[in-house]
């Protein structure tokens, strides 16, 4: 009896994914779930990292990881469209990776080869973007983003990121910053001014180091004009004592 397949709720709600995306083993599990997802969504779907991790139980370090190893081995592509000289809206783009794992039997066509160096660079340029989000969100001025992300990506070879970081944390919490003379963060870049601001909330903790030796060298010197006044013991029992 021939089967007759009726009209089901699930029609046109499916995602098709090849085998050997799902059973590439560079992959890990975490970036194949992923991939299916983004998969499953349609064109002009709006994403980021945040969201992603909004939408689910991993956090966003786990995202980004996962994501930076679909860029890695070619499956997807990211770029920002940028919109007179500021950040634009981030793209995301799946595409057929350049290479995968040899089957069990390999295919005598020649393979086609990829430009590591082309790959490498985009998924440093996307670590980058990523800590400079991170770097801006922090930041108490945020103006001229463009300009302040060129700064951001020359500072980061004179420095390493948790030093900026913790110098722009420093400086958004000072006290003593006039909100009105916040420098443009392109400018605080530039100028190295994280050492500053790292330097100036390190100054409590040095203040607090010198009061207490200076309180220790008094109770030694205390110590010591007392054991000076002290009365010398009888010359009989220092005998007994061979002092």
């Amino acid at each position: 009896m021939p089967l007759i397949r009726g009209h089901h709720s699930f029609d046109d709600h499916f995602t098709q994914i090849p085998n050997d995306w799902l059973r590439d083993n560079r992959l890990s599990f975490k970036a194949r779930g992923i991939l299916a997802m983004l998969m499953s969504h349609t064109q002009g779907w709006s994403l980021s990292i945040n969201t992603i991790a909004k939408q689910n139980q991993e956090g966003k370090d786990a995202i980004r990881s996962a994501v930076q190893e679909l860029e890695k081995y070619g499956y997807l592509y990211r770029t920002q469209v940028n919109e007179g000289g500021r950040f634009g809206e981030s793209i995301w783009i799946t595409q057929d990776p350049a290479d995968l794992p040899m089957a069990e039997n390999p295919t005598t066509e020649n393979p086609t080869t990829k430009n590591n160096n082309i790959k490498e660079e985009h998924i440093k340029n996307t670590k980058e973007e990523d800590l400079f989000d991170e770097f801006w969100n922090c930041y108490p001025r945020k103006l001229d983003k463009a300009k302040a992300f060129r700064a951001f990506r020359s500072a980061l070879k004179r420095a390493t990121f948790e030093h900026i970081l913790a110098g722009v944390i420093a400086y958004r919490n000072d006290p003593k910053r006039n909100p009105d003379f916040t420098k443009y963060p392109a400018s605080w870049l530039n100028a190295d001014s994280w050492e500053n601001a790292a330097a100036q909330a390190d100054t409590p903790h040095l203040e607090r180091r010198d009061k207490e030796k200076e309180k220790s060298d008094a109770f030694l010197k205390e110590q010591e004009a007392l054991r000076q006044q002290a009365v010398p013991p009888p010359s009989s029992l220092r005998k007994k004592l061979g002092l």
